[in-house]
């Protein structure tokens, strides 16, 4: 990019930048959709496909794991990257992409992922929180983000947001009800459907308390060894540990930790008193660090591409995985930020880099 044109686009505001990056993404969209056409046509299908082999793949590690074929190691991974794909599936039925008009089997699917997935909210009260996002990303009332930790200080207190949902209950839960009680109470979507969440976490927590349990003997240098009573429970929870808790909980601390740093909270200031975002340019970065790769492993490579569904929202994420090597000369070349890790700093606030436009390749 010369030095005239990097000036030109300087000149651009927000706005008319994010207008070039929308325009950029719906072509490369097109363009795939035209060389495929099978993408258009059958996209219902390709969403239930991944979802129920998804869930499939993961009853069968499971299997494998009881049936002693596959080490623990290997289906907690494999379970965790599939539980990934069907995170990216709720998110897509949030914005309706299949089955637009069928509501039938919509909340199908909907059931699908949630169960699959028990250590998240019900994806029909999620579903409204996540609209909000869009609506107000990077503001006091971003319900869905700031449960995750974005906009808080780094330090204990924001690691444990991050990683335990009852932290982020407890920690945040009565900030953003002060700051979003009216956007709350518009919520027409039950919190409670069935006590699924709350079971995962009674498995969670009994099988840390075992772990740690286990752990302190060890220390002693004892052996642990349950009584006749307590001796199946232990073998339930360290079943259901390899094959559904700690994939689960691998997933959603991976997505947790990259969502809640590549998305900004204020334009400037404290986290309390922020000059809120105004423009979409500013409402995410692009992780693309080899750094984050571990962590892309379990939230489908989100840090490096969700920032582009920021700007077109009815796009499968496969589709946007598919484009994204396209689609990132956009975002580099109208302003949107790489690797700000500086801003974990800034309590993920924009304010404080210094915007540059530069060569997309």
């Amino acid at each position: 990019m010369t030095t005239a044109k990097a000036a030109r686009i300087a000149r651009l505001s927000d706005k008319d930048r994010g207008s070039k990056i929308i325009q950029w993404i719906r072509f490369g969209d097109r363009r795939l959709r035209r060389r495929h056409t099978w993408l258009t046509r059958f996209q219902d299908q390709i969403g239930l496909a991944i979802t129920l082999g998804s869930a499939g793949g993961m009853i069968a590690m499971g299997a494998l794991y009881v049936a002693e074929l596959v080490p623990a190691w290997a289906t907690i991974v494999v379970s965790g990257i599939l539980a990934s794909f069907l995170h990216e599936m709720e998110h897509d039925l949030i914005h309706s992409l299949y089955f637009k008009n069928s509501a039938r089997v919509q909340n199908f699917m909907f059931w699908i992922v949630w169960l699959f997935r028990g250590n998240t909210v019900n994806p029909w009260f999620r579903k409204e929180i996540h609209l909000l996002h869009h609506r107000v990303s990077g503001h006091k009332n971003d319900v869905e983000e700031r449960y995750i930790s974005n906009g808080m200080p780094w330090g204990l207190k924001r690691l444990l947001v991050m990683l335990d949902p009852l932290a982020a209950l407890t920690i945040q839960g009565p900030k953003i009800k002060r700051d979003a009680l009216p956007e709350l109470r518009r919520i027409k979507a039950p919190h409670k459907v069935i006590p699924l969440q709350r079971t995962f976490m009674l498995l969670w927590y009994s099988f840390l308390l075992l772990s740690l349990t286990r752990l302190g003997f060890m220390v002693a240098g004892a052996d642990f060894t349950p009584p006749a009573w307590l001796s199946p429970i232990v073998t339930f929870l360290n079943t259901a540990a390899v094959v559904y808790l700690v994939p689960c909980w691998l997933r959603q601390a991976a997505i947790q930790i990259v969502s809640s740093n590549m998305h900004y909270y204020g334009s400037t200031g404290s986290p309390t008193t922020a000059v809120e975002i105004d423009s979409l340019v500013k409402q995410t970065q692009v992780l693309n660090s080899w750094l984050v790769l571990p962590l892309h492993l379990f939230c489908f490579n989100f840090g490096a591409t969700h920032g582009i569904h920021h700007f077109v929202v009815n796009q499968p994420f496969y589709l946007r995985q598919w484009g994204a090597p396209f689609v990132t000369k956009a975002l580099r070349r109208y302003g949107v930020r790489f690797n700000d890790f500086a801003s974990m700093r800034r309590a993920n606030a924009w304010g404080g880099g210094e915007r540059r436009f530069v060569a997309a390749g």
